[in-house]
């Protein structure tokens, strides 16, 4: 018979695998009635307008929003205190190797684990740093990207309003104060964890406290240029397919799109992700095949970038030599 402690973990084990197919069957689900939607020629049509100069243009943008990150993860690790950050060649593997997880692993967090435990050896034998203070640093990057994702949505939905997107302006106010509520909470959690109960005040004391405000100023603005980013490099893939598209009606849906990557129950944000193309673009006149090949050609500058990571990762396999 088995132990409690073995009960649980088999009960854990079966509870991931029944998330992970059922991950799967959501989104074969989805990706099925998507592509009921419309003729397989008509999306292939759609295809062949693509520019290898905007396809390219897009793959070189998605990859500067990478180095971007790279230079955030570094930054988040010396606001938190970090006293022996990895040298730029170890975070360009992790950080590469990180997004290929994150890319083609069900669950979309593998690479942040990955990061997580090499954050946690940054940190030392610091006595005033917990056992998990890597990890932290890698939640806090999360948090910091989909404030700066919602601050990015708020601000160009309010300069360039779009007709067909309704009732956003409210949402925009509620997406400004989550992004300025986050931003502050993770900077200040581990201070109030003794002013809230007990339940909630635990995962705040495990949290690092914030070492330097400059570093962390500076890991906010570096999101907000990734997902800047992301913004242009889905313009330039969907303007070569709808050159009706302008630049202003991408920086209001891209955001939006960009959201829907946080659906958990699907692998990648595949369906989901060619949904929000097709009703977001919709909403500007782009017609339904169009979109989900914009929304594939997009994903698969994704698909490219985390690809090397792959590559990296067989060459060079993390638990082999550091890249020092």
């Amino acid at each position: 018979m088995l132990d409690e402690g073995g009960q649980r973990s088999a009960s854990g084990e079966r509870r991931r695998r029944y998330l992970r197919w059922g991950r799967i069957a959501v989104t074969v689900a989805a990706v099925g009635y998507l592509a009921s939607r419309v003729e397989p020629s008509d999306v292939l049509d759609a295809f062949q307008r693509l520019s290898w100069e905007a396809a390219l243009t897009a793959l070189a943008v998605v990859t500067f929003g990478l180095l971007c990150g790279m230079v955030r993860w570094r930054l988040l690790l010396q606001a938190y205190g970090a006293i022996d950050i990895p040298r730029w060649p170890r975070i360009a593997h992790l950080y590469l190797v990180g997004h290929f997880y994150n890319t083609y692993a069900p669950g979309g967090v593998g690479g942040d684990v990955i990061r997580g435990v090499a954050g946690r050896k940054a940190f030392g034998d610091l006595h005033w740093a917990s056992a998990t203070s890597g990890v932290a640093v890698v939640f806090i990057e999360r948090v910091i990207g989909v404030s700066a994702l919602l601050v990015l949505a708020t601000g160009a939905y309010l300069l360039w309003p779009i007709p067909g997107i309704g009732n956003v302006g409210l949402w925009a106010a509620f997406g400004l104060a989550a992004a300025g509520a986050a931003v502050i909470g993770v900077a200040i959690a581990p201070r109030l964890a003794p002013l809230v109960p007990e339940k909630l005040g635990k995962p705040l004391r495990a949290l690092p406290r914030l070492r330097s405000i400059g570093p962390f100023v500076a890991a906010f603005l570096l999101s907000l240029i990734i997902h800047a980013a992301n913004i242009v490099a889905g313009h330039l893939i969907m303007h070569s397919l709808d050159p009706s598209v302008t630049l202003t009606q991408s920086a209001v849906v891209m955001p939006l799109i960009g959201a829907s990557a946080f659906f958990p129950f699907t692998v990648g944000g595949a369906g989901i992700r060619e949904a929000a193309f097709a009703a977001l673009y919709g909403t500007v006149g782009v017609p339904e095949a169009t979109a989900y090949a914009a929304s594939l050609c997009f994903w698969g500058t994704q698909l490219l970038t985390a690809g090397v990571g792959g590559v990296i990762n067989l060459l060079v396999p993390l638990s082999g030599p550091k890249s020092d």
